[in-house]
């Protein structure tokens, strides 16, 4: 016979479990970077003869601890986005000025910086312990520090070029659409931008109520871990977002024209959006 006040005990505790979880998870988190920080004290510099970030840096950008994946990840975005700019007839070492928008701790535009004719070079991110690395550390470029919502401190028509990996992955529509209007601005005429989505090829992970709000909306925005066991250490609205290419042409249209989107586009994981400014 089923023992009613035990399973009403039981009710009270469950929202329990997952808090649980999060504690469980946190805590593994910690455990593995004081080992990552233990085998990176045995380590020198990188391959391209510059200094490496802490494992915490690096996980923020890159969602992993160890410098290997960091590494490739960050030379193979570089070596995407040259070959999707050719794709639509563009040569990175033809703009003068390029933006690396949420640079985090340079993964990518540390790459770019033996660049033949590379105009100036500028990340700018949310985070500021990134950034304050990246001055130390990583002179080839201009780095500087944005607020969690526009404006940035650069002016009108700034960039002939931007790009934004995984970024707009993480933001909900107001944040998307602020930003989209805020890089419209900075970009000059004419000017490219490549961003990343989260497209079709990773909308299979998602749960069945999950994919119904992403197919009848085009867009889902989907809340994790938030508070201080948020492992990344970013703030609560960066969380996982999804999008299709529906929406983008319908959506992202209003600020840039949407030239082409990529399936897998990005380190064959990520869509990539080449849009340019009307």
């Amino acid at each position: 016979m089923l023992d009613f006040e035990f399973a009403k005990q039981f009710l009270k505790r469950v929202p329990l479990i997952p808090r649980a979880h999060g504690l469980a998870r946190y805590a593994r988190f910690r455990f593995d970077v004081a080992k990552a920080n233990w085998v990176e004290a045995r380590l020198g510099e990188a391959e391209d003869g510059l200094p490496v970030p802490s494992p915490e840096l690096r996980y923020r950008v890159h969602g992993a601890l160890d410098r290997a994946s960091f590494f490739t990840i960050g030379r193979r975005c570089r070596r995407d986005i040259e070959g999707l700019l050719a794709s639509v007839g563009q040569d990175m070492g033809r703009f003068e000025h390029v933006l690396d928008f949420g640079c985090g701790c340079g993964r990518v535009l540390r790459f770019f910086r033996d660049e033949r004719g590379m105009g100036r070079l500028t990340g700018t991110d949310i985070d500021a312990e990134a950034i304050a690395w990246c001055r130390e550390n990583l002179k080839s470029a201009t780095w500087d520090v944005n607020q969690d919502l526009p404006p940035t401190r650069y002016a009108d028509a700034s960039f002939d070029f931007i790009y934004v990996i995984s970024v707009f992955t993480h933001l909900d529509e107001s944040f998307q659409f602020a930003w989209l209007e805020e890089l419209r601005r900075i970009l000059k005429p004419g000017g490219w931008a490549i961003l990343t989505v989260h497209g079709k090829s990773l909308h299979g992970a998602l749960k069945e109520d999950e994919r119904k709000v992403l197919d009848q909306k085009g867009f889902l925005y989907k809340v994790d871990q938030t508070g201080r066991l948020k492992l990344d250490g970013l703030p609560d609205y960066y969380q996982t977002a999804y999008h299709t290419q529906d929406y983008v042409n319908q959506q992202w249209s209003r600020f840039f024209e949407v030239v082409r989107q990529v399936d897998r586009g990005i380190c064959s994981n990520q869509d990539a959006v080449i849009l340019q400014k009307k």
